[in-house]
């Protein structure tokens, strides 16, 4: 039997299936154009409908003083909201320290009166000088940070053996502060290629660090992408950081300048205070601390020696202070010396990290607080890590005749004077 030549329309008919219709490129150029914009319409409603904004919030709340995530990241947010009398102040977990452990913090002491000095907290748990000094150059390139004296808390955990935690910096990094780093005009090229190499070398998406530096017109593009993403994310995370916010006190929202603290009197009520929170053990470290982690020792048999990459990272961070014209406070802390005595840390390997840390002040040209001498001070520490009872009312002295250039028994200033 003769067949009929068959093409695709024949097999169509013979087969009884429908025709399919024909699209010309003009229709699907246009459908792709309508999905797309209505893509962008829906991110546009969701960025200004949905998100709240980076601006000024509830001014009856004091924003300076908030240990959350998500804060310290958000530049816009922060100068937004920080105190006109606050001073941004880069550490990582003392932060956490709040009244209800310690009544001398900074909270309480500064924050609940009007003496003219705020501390702002920026950072947060394992966030180390790499970060620290992303962070500096992040605020000091903003052009909105008023008060240009900072304070830089430096813990002596961040010099452990291997450069203390440095491996968890990837699930620390923002890049929204690298992006603002690597698009800084007052940041050296020497600088920001430090700032990247280290962060790829401690695991940072090769992608994120082209974006941010726009290596390619592509890479221009995916920075777009990045900083939405990065800002939602963030944005995202502000009605958290408001809650935990402190409602001002009567004596704050007054605006009554209350003048300088009365340090005699808020260190003989730190003595107290640390007596009665610190009763089942020699160590003064309070009592829930000893209860959960006395068997926990990480300091032990550490040293101050294995942690090159850390102390490079910090003399960068001083670096960075000076290109944006920030006049940096290094705050150093001691460690709990009855404390790594037992845990076979010699007090010659702490000298020697005391020493280090001066040096690298006094060749950076940057002012210290040095409370080494300390180490055996009751209550100068609540645990074996974090400022206590003493401690902040001797960093809050030290920042406050730093800030109003008054002179200070532990203050060495820049130069030595």
């Amino acid at each position: 039997m003769d067949r009929k030549p068959t093409g695709a329309k024949g097999r169509g008919r013979g087969l009884g299936l429908p025709s399919i219709p024909q699209v010309s490129g003009t229709s699907l150029l246009c459908a792709v154009l309508l999905g797309v914009a209505a893509l962008g319409l829906g991110l546009l409603a969701f960025d200004r409908l949905v998100l709240p904004g980076n601006g000024r919030v509830d001014a009856s709340k004091l924003y300076d003083y908030v240990y959350a995530q998500g804060k310290s990241e958000n530049v816009d947010f922060v100068t937004s909201n920080m105190s006109d009398d606050g001073y941004l102040c880069f550490g990582s977990s003392e932060w956490y320290v709040s009244k209800n452990r310690v009544s001398m913090c900074p909270q309480a002491v500064f924050g609940e009166n009007n003496a003219g000095v705020d501390m702002t907290y920026i950072g947060e748990g394992y966030d180390q000088s790499l970060w620290q000094a992303i962070a500096a150059g992040a605020y000091g390139s903003s052009g909105k940070v008023r008060n240009r004296k900072v304070m830089v808390v430096v813990s002596p955990q961040w010099f452990f053996k291997g450069s203390g935690d440095q491996d968890k910096f990837y699930t620390k990094f923002s890049y929204s502060l690298y992006r603002a780093c690597m698009q800084s005009a007052q940041l050296s090229d020497q600088t920001k290629a430090y700032l990247r190499r280290r962060c790829s070398e401690l695991g940072i998406d090769a992608q994120k660090l082209s974006a941010a530096s726009h290596d390619t017109p592509l890479d221009a593009i995916n920075d777009a992408a990045f900083a939405a993403a990065d800002s939602w994310r963030l944005r995202s995370q502000i009605p958290n950081i408001v809650s935990l916010a402190p409602t001002k006190s009567a004596t704050r929202a007054s605006g009554q300048p209350t003048g300088e603290p009365d340090w005699d009197a808020l260190l003989a009520s730190a003595e107290t205070e640390g007596q009665a929170a610190c009763t089942n053990n020699d160590f003064g470290i309070y009592d829930e601390f000893w209860e959960k982690n006395h068997a926990y020792d990480p300091e032990l048999f550490q040293n101050f020696d294995d942690a090159a990459d850390e102390y490079a990272d910090f003399a960068c961070l001083l670096q960075v202070c000076r290109e944006v014209g920030f006049e940096p406070l290094v705050c150093i802390l001691p460690v709990h010396g009855q404390w790594y005595d037992v845990s076979d840390v010699s007090s010659d390997e702490r000298q020697r990290y005391y020493e280090a840390i001066r040096e690298a002040c006094q060749k950076a040209g940057a002012s210290y607080a040095d409370f080494s001498p300390y180490e055996y001070e009751r209550y100068f520490l609540c645990d074996t890590v974090h400022p206590g009872w003493k401690g902040w009312v001797r960093i809050e002295q030290a920042f406050y005749d730093f800030v109003n250039d008054q002179d200070d028994e532990y203050l060495t200033r820049a130069g030595g004077r």
